[in-house]
């Protein structure tokens, strides 16, 4: 990974917790699905997905989740919203659109399946824009899952990717829903069986946290997904506790 200085562009808050962070960084690039790290006055570097496309630098976004007050998270928006500039590590991260798993499988994937829980929506928004920019031919099912529809944010952008192509489609899955929403409810992964009840041609790319990320791949798994057919950056990190490393 690699020190850049980066420009703050904006802070947006954009729910009730999440920011959306515009920076602009110069004479670099990443692959989708890769992540950056920020590096605050203290000597801490917080690691956080990228949620922007790499055609689209020098500009570059993040989606930064602040759940309680006085969280590290809370540190990183006070600091980038006090600064012009920032100092970043970039980029890190073997799941992404470059790596042997999805080159080797991508082409024969039926569909390639991009499932993100909470701002694990960052890393798939990268990697969809990505595929799209490189006009991939193949199907693409991307899945978000929020506790509450007032976790789900980008709606325009969600508008756009439900109407932007015949192969591609994008669900948000509410596990709390109200009277007022509209849309899919329940567990992700019930949403997912219920498109593709046979996974044995599908990719899979998963982000979130540790529980989502192994409790939604058991459940596919037990539909024929096969785990060579599986990606997430949680691999590297937390090993599956009843399950061989990786």
């Amino acid at each position: 990974m690699k020190d850049v200085t980066a420009t703050v562009n904006s802070v947006e808050l954009v729910n009730h917790n999440v920011y959306e962070v515009t920076l602009q960084i110069e004479e670099m690039t990443f692959i989708a699905g890769q992540y950056l790290m920020i590096a605050l006055p203290s000597g801490e570097k917080v690691p956080y997905s990228i949620g922007s496309a790499p055609h689209e630098l020098p500009k570059l976004s993040l989606f930064i989740l602040v759940s309680e007050h006085n969280s590290l998270a809370q540190k990183v928006i006070e600091h980038i919203k006090s600064q012009e500039t920032i100092q970043l590590k970039i980029a890190g991260g073997d799941c992404h659109i470059g790596c042997d798993v999805f080159q080797q499988h991508a082409q024969q994937a039926n569909p390639v399946l991009l499932i993100a829980g909470g701002t694990g929506f960052a890393q798939m928004k990268s990697i969809y824009e990505s595929l799209l920019a490189q006009n991939y031919q193949g199907k693409i099912a991307f899945y978000w899952g929020v506790r509450t529809p007032e976790d789900a944010f980008m709606a325009e952008w969600i508008k756009q990717a439900q109407s932007q192509h015949p192969t591609v489609s994008c669900d948000v899955v509410v596990n709390e829903a109200n009277i007022d929403w509209q849309g899919r409810t329940g567990w992700l992964y019930e949403a997912i069986l219920k498109d593709h009840p046979d996974l044995s041609d599908s990719l899979a790319i998963i982000s979130g946290s540790v529980n989502m990320v192994y409790g939604t791949l058991d459940q596919l798994e037990s539909h024929h997904l096969k785990t060579e057919n599986c990606l997430s950056d949680v691999f590297a990190f937390a090993p599956h506790p009843s399950k061989p490393a990786r």
